[in-house]
């Protein structure tokens, strides 16, 4: 045998042993790869614990009745992520979330935090609610509640609150974070309110309500379109807890007896959240955060909802949330041209705002809370007509001489 023949056969079988043992490695690493790849789902698949107790998630919950329509009966889609077949739970991540194959994208609780998707998915809160019609309403867009709006999302009835409410209320619902106050202003059938109640396990949890009061006509200041509050059934015993309180929200001497009779008192936890989910008017939004901003202690936040574009609450989006933001990046340098404060009331204690689709978080900085006088706890005429507030710098909106 030459040498050219041997070493002919050397290669052969030099190839033949390197392919079995590259078939064996890859036969072995795709198992690997598999269980890989369903560690991956099971991680950042959207939250799906609570599945199994939600018997209907499409039961009508008008976030109020001024501007709010029913939610369409005939649509029951599935919860997003609860399919099991391959391509309803493919996932991307991403920044601080992650976003399964139908676009719905989640904030996963960290560790020690309960889960507000889930809670609130049980209660059967609209804070959530759009994320599980969305699918069925890009298919059948004349069964959206807003067909035809060039933003997707706000096609379906609803909202999607929780990626918001998961950053920034999820280190407040450990079990280890110290007791605090929570304040909802606008109870109506009290889903939402349940929803915080339980998402917040040491928050001694406060709500407004005025469909409560006295039935009767209104210019007698009475309510004259039912209790939509009773329908809850803890209704008596929130009202027994002193925790659901019934009055109007907006009405400055009403919210300072809550405070000082029900909240303010020498063995209460200090005041950390306040939300607003009221009638989504812009006068009683501005109102909210005039009254209740100064009151919540260091790093506490204010929450506003409903700031969607509909013309009660336009308002607010449109003229108080540009003087806020303002005042945000306010610096009063002498060097520069005279700049006005908007709302000099809030601006020593506001550290940020926190802004996702149709809701705002406003976060208190580490000044400690104020006791302003009922008059200087009333929304100011500029709050909602920015043109009162002057500024003679370059990208005014209004100048003077």
């Amino acid at each position: 045998m030459s040498s050219q023949t041997l070493t002919q056969i050397l290669l052969a079988l030099n190839v033949i042993v390197v392919s079995v043992s590259l078939w064996s490695f890859l036969n072995a690493a795709e198992g690997g790869v598999s269980q890989f790849k369903l560690q991956e789902k099971a991680s950042f698949a959207p939250p799906v614990d609570t599945v199994s107790s939600v018997q209907d998630v499409t039961a009508v919950d008008p976030i109020s009745v001024v501007n709010e329509q029913a939610a369409p009966d005939s649509q029951n889609d599935t919860m997003p992520g609860s399919k099991t077949d391959e391509s309803q739970n493919t996932i991307t991540s991403g920044g601080i979330g992650t976003t399964n194959s139908n676009g719905d994208y989640f904030v996963q609780p960290r560790e020690g935090e309960r889960n507000f998707y889930g809670i609130a998915l049980k209660a059967q809160t609209d804070k959530v609610a759009a994320i599980d019609r969305l699918p069925g309403c890009l298919k059948n867009d004349s069964a959206c509640t807003r067909p035809g709006c060039v933003r997707p999302e706000c096609r379906p009835w609803g909202h999607h609150y929780d990626t918001i409410y998961q950053q920034r209320m999820g280190p407040y619902s450990r079990d280890d974070t110290d007791p605090f106050q929570f304040l909802e202003i606008g109870f109506y059938n009290g889903a939402g309110y349940d929803t915080y109640r339980e998402f917040l396990h040491n928050g001694e949890c406060h709500s407004i309500e005025i469909a409560c009061i006295e039935p009767g006509p209104r210019n007698e200041g009475k309510w004259p379109w039912g209790n939509f509050a009773e329908k809850n059934k803890n209704y008596q015993q929130y009202l027994d807890e002193d925790r659901l309180h019934c009055g109007d929200g907006s009405d400055v001497n009403y919210l300072d007896k809550v405070w000082k009779n029900s909240m303010k008192r020498p063995d209460s936890p200090p005041l950390k959240i306040v939300v607003d989910d009221g009638a989504h008017l812009a006068e009683h939004m501005a109102q909210s955060v005039f009254f209740w901003f100064p009151k919540i202690e260091p790093r506490g936040l204010l929450i506003v909802e409903d700031i969607q574009p509909i013309q009660e609450a336009n308002a607010f989006r449109t003229q108080f949330l540009p003087q806020i933001m303002k005042d945000l990046h306010y610096c009063g340098d002498p060097k520069q041209s005279p700049d006005d404060l908007c709302f000099p009331t809030l601006f020593p204690l506001l550290a940020s705002i926190h802004c996702e689709m149709h809701i705002c978080i406003f976060e208190r900085n580490d000044t400690p809370s104020k006791e302003l006088s009922l008059e200087e706890s009333k929304m100011p005429p500029n709050a909602l007509d920015m043109s009162q507030c002057k500024s003679r710098m370059r990208g005014h909106w209004q100048t003077t001489k």
